[in-house]
């Protein structure tokens, strides 16, 4: 008899990819005599499941429907720029190539007519630059101490598909706004993790993921929304935290397996701050992806979203921090701000009240979305840079969506924990205890921390407008910041308890299986596994020349040459959650 092991991906709705199967095929002739080799040792099987069947995420980010001349005053005294933009061209996931396009058709409009063609309506676009947002939000000065700008901490960007001009545009951002240059580098696909300990000057790692989180050489396809959201969270991390190291990991598509294996990657990669400006509607499956939010040193944010009121993954995460968007007025003298339209936010359909929400907001019956916010409309928008492929021009745009209020909250959560590691403390990593109990639920540390959203909506529902203190569009509100840091360095970092949707253990569905001696057997061996990411499966009490093979549908059983008996299998099912069972299929083989 002989042993071959095949990796092979089989066509089902939900199957991500098998990463082992094993097969043992019976030696012999073409008698129907049966196999009586020796039985094979125990079989070990694994296979990766896909909870969400195949769903894939999208990028948050939204760019006003006008390109602007580069800013020329970029000091913090100055006033915002101001322009008006075409309101007919829908903001979300507008790229240079549709706004391109949209000016074309304009054009090609006024050459038939013979003469200029307005903008049927326009709506006025205010844009800042890194230093009146540093005004604004009460963020450390660039002369600040190392710490107070990020020194030592680790930015993790995880998005999908590729930007081949990341390094280009941080460098002409960094070159307009004064801000400190970033060295750059790829790493290597055999790189040791976790990486070393970040320096204390801004650098640049670009990785590339595979679908199931390794390292690869091979960097992903290009996509144009996709390379926006990267250019804008590059961007708007380092102008926040300028002194942070930045990692960006690229997936190869934009399925929840693919984002949340380069999650994997980053955890690998040691502690540090996840960005995620992308979301998901949220489903059953969301708790499935838990583990990929659950590692020591670790701080996870997520965008909620620009549909307005709806909960997304992984925002929903009990383990991760939901970032929800505002619209921001600012000169001078003072910002205020009023809940955006467009941000996601609400309660889930499937997430538990986790206990730091239970015991600090009330009146809802589940996970609540958002924990903060920051400014995100992109008519009161940010600047980026942005160069289209093959070119070496910088365009400038005004940025908006949760996908800019991710990055910089992630910005903000590295400043904090620089602080703590300047002062001897640990890094806060899930911060959510320090948010809601020591700040959100103590007035006097809440008025100072956070400026409380109390107008605007996201929707017409019950919990959709803001409101004194916590509400679903921006949650707790909008930093100030300063004081944040100060809040932040000084919280006590106790585990913080979760709850996310519950799952029970893999089980068997088949409990027997029948064929007649001598005449070939193929049959399946059935089993659920609700929530489970990866499967392994253990089978012992083979007979000799039965073969096994494993998709996320079943355990296949081919057997050439059944011999008369009845044979016991035990089948040991244990999934990625830790959660395990064990049963046993009779297999019943009867004479001819």
């Amino acid at each position: 008899m002989r042993s071959t092991r095949l990796t092979w991906t089989p066509w089902t709705p939900w199957t991500l990819s098998l990463l082992t199967a094993a097969a043992l095929t019976a030696c012999g002739g073409g008698d129907s005599s049966p196999d009586t080799s020796a039985a094979p040792s125990a079989i070990s099987l694994s296979v990766e499941l896909d909870p969400a069947g195949g769903t894939e995420a999208g990028p948050s980010f939204h760019l006003a429907a006008a390109e602007l001349d580069a800013p020329t005053d970029i000091s913090a005294a100055a006033e915002p720029h101001r322009t008006q933009a075409a309101a007919s061209v829908a903001t979300k996931g507008l790229t240079l190539q549709a706004l391109d396009d949209a000016s074309q058709r304009r054009r090609a409009l006024a050459a038939s007519s013979g003469e200029a063609v307005p903008m049927a309506t326009t709506t006025p676009v205010t844009t800042y630059t890194p230093a009146q947002i540093r005004a604004a939000y009460a963020l450390p000065a660039l002369s600040a101490p190392p710490a107070q700008l990020g020194a030592g901490q680790t930015i993790y960007i995880v998005n999908a598909k590729h930007n081949p001009n990341t390094a280009a545009e941080l460098a002409a951002f960094n070159a307009k706004f004064g801000l400190p240059t970033c060295t750059t580098r790829t790493l290597a696909a055999n790189a040791a993790l976790p990486l070393a300990a970040a320096g204390t000057g801004c650098e640049l790692v670009i990785a590339y993921s595979t679908t199931a989180g390794a390292l690869t050489a091979t960097a992903p396809g290009y996509d144009s929304g996709w390379a926006t959201e990267i250019a804008l969270d590059v961007q708007w991390a380092h102008a926040t935290a300028p002194l942070a190291r930045l990692v960006l990991i690229e997936a190869p598509d934009a399925s929840v397996a693919s984002l949340s294996n380069a999650v994997a990657l980053a955890n690998r990669m040691g502690p540090g701050v996840v960005s995620m400006s992308f979301g998901a509607t949220e489903g059953s499956w969301t708790g499935s992806y838990d583990s990929a939010f659950s590692s020591s040193g670790m701080t996870y944010l997520a965008a909620t979203g620009d549909n307005g009121a709806a909960v997304s993954w992984p925002s929903v995460s009990s383990k991760v921090v939901a970032v929800g968007g505002t619209t921001l007025t600012y000169s001078t003298a003072a910002r205020s701000e009023a809940a955006w339209s467009g941000t996601g936010g609400g309660t889930s359909a499937y997430t538990a009240l986790p206990a730091y929400q239970s015991g600090t907001v009330g009146g809802y019956a589940r996970r609540a979305v958002a924990d903060v916010a920051f400014n995100a409309n992109p008519n009161s928008g940010q600047y980026v840079a942005l160069i289209s492929p093959g070119t070496t021009t910088v365009r400038w745009v005004s940025a908006g969506g949760t996908s800019l209020s991710t990055p910089q909250w992630a910005g903000l959560i590295a400043m904090a924990n620089a602080v703590r590691v300047a002062g001897g403390k640990a890094v806060l990593g899930q911060p959510h205890a320090a948010i809601y109990q020591q700040i959100g639920a103590v007035p006097t540390a809440y008025a100072a921390a956070f400026k409380d959203i109390a107008s605007g909506s996201n929707g017409s529902c019950t919990t959709c407008a803001a409101k004194t203190g916590y509400d679903t569009p921006t949650g707790w509100g909008t930093p100030n910041v300063t004081a944040l840091l100060t809040s932040l360095g000084a919280a006590t970092t106790a585990t913080t308890a979760t709850s996310t949707t519950t799952s029970t253990a893999p089980k068997l569905s088949t409990t027997s299986l029948s064929g007649v001696a001598g005449k070939p057997l193929n049959a399946s061996i059935g089993y659920s596994a609700p929530g489970a990411k990866s499967l392994s499966i253990s089978i012992s009490g083979a007979a000799a020349g039965m073969g096994f093979s494993a998709t996320s549908s079943g355990i296949a059983l081919a057997w050439a040459k059944p011999a008369t008996g009845t044979y016991n299998l035990s089948v040991t099912l244990k999934d990625n959650l830790g959660q395990a069972s064990t049963g046993i299929v009779a297999v019943r083989i009867t004479a001819q």
